[in-house]
């Protein structure tokens, strides 16, 4: 099972995704974060493989997110 978390601003993006997300039966949704801060605590809270990463994003773009952080999942950017 690959665990996955959605960060994107815009909840129909989300929705899309978690769509798709559904019909991959190795795929787990663990959580749908709005922000880089709440994908943040996501991250630190579970055992992530994949974060699907809205490139742009307010405060804060998935591109300067992700480079904060120092052992990332792989990551699928989306925009």
């Amino acid at each position: 099972m690959i665990n996955v978390i959605i960060v994107d601003d815009e909840p129909l993006a989300q929705d899309v995704l978690e769509t798709y997300i559904e019909k991959i039966s190795e795929l787990n949704l663990v959580q749908k974060c709005s922000n880089a801060l709440e994908a943040n605590e996501a991250l630190k809270t579970h055992d992530i493989d994949l974060m699907f990463l809205d490139i742009q994003m307010p405060q804060l773009t998935g591109i300067d997110f992700l480079k904060t952080l120092s052992k990332p999942p792989l990551v699928i950017f989306t925009t």
